[in-house]
């Protein structure tokens, strides 16, 4: 008999012994970090997000777009207060009369400030707390621009921002085989007053012509050649 015996353990649990302690080993050695690393990927951070001043001016471009402005006819209502409602079209005053506070200005102000500065005025002087006001723009009549003249579906159409003279001209079928397009015209109102330019358009498709963008409410006028 061997020490093994002797000492009162058999065979059979001695080997399960010896494999239990060199596993356990193992899972100690790869626990302390000497197994292979997985690769890791470094990505880079920022304290705060990059905007150019290339995506700033479009921000402000998008803002604008949505600011209401003369023709424009916008609905307000003040909810739980049936009286306090109105359908109001904006004339070059730029206000409304709205019940109780009556003069609000609008133009040159988005929907939500609008409804911001109602809100205020009414919680202000008539209510103990802020009341809940809605304004939708029904008619974004400021934001139109019109193309006139020998093209072939002349009419209004929805200005988007980025929308540029020729683009517009396209919208509106293209030049009709009367058009004057040398002696396009781009009517736009700049402080009140209107000022008149004249676009030469005539080598279009032919040669690179600089094109010019728009803005709500310009008209665009092709006159008819007489040639």
């Amino acid at each position: 008999m061997d020490d093994k015996q002797k000492k009162g353990l058999p065979p059979t649990k001695h080997k399960m012994m010896r494999l239990l302690l060199v596993w356990l080993a193992m899972l100690a050695i790869m626990s302390s970090g000497c197994n292979p690393k997985a690769p890791q990927t470094k990505t880079k951070t920022y304290s705060q997000p990059i905007i150019t001043k290339q995506e700033q001016a479009k921000y402000k471009q998008l803002l604008k777009s949505f600011q209401i402005g003369v023709g424009d006819i916008i609905a307000i209502k003040v909810y739980g207060e049936p009286d306090l409602k109105g359908t109001f079209q904006i004339y070059p005053n730029c206000t409304i009369q709205f019940p109780l506070i009556q003069n609000v200005k609008v133009c040159g102000h988005t929907p939500g400030e609008v409804r911001s500065a109602i809100a205020v005025r009414l919680h202000k002087k008539y209510f103990k707390a802020r009341p809940s006001v809605s304004v939708k723009v029904q008619q974004y009549n400021s934001k139109k621009i019109h193309v006139l003249g020998q093209v072939k579906k002349a009419g209004r159409f929805d200005y988007t921002p980025g929308l540029t003279l020729i683009q517009a001209i396209a919208m509106a079928g293209g030049f009709t085989s009367r058009a004057s397009a040398a002696d396009t015209r781009l009517i736009r109102t700049i402080q009140g007053a209107q000022r008149v330019y004249r676009v030469n358009l005539g080598g279009l498709g032919t040669k690179r012509i600089p094109d010019i963008s728009l803005r709500p409410g310009d008209v665009i006028v092709i006159p008819q050649s007489w040639l």
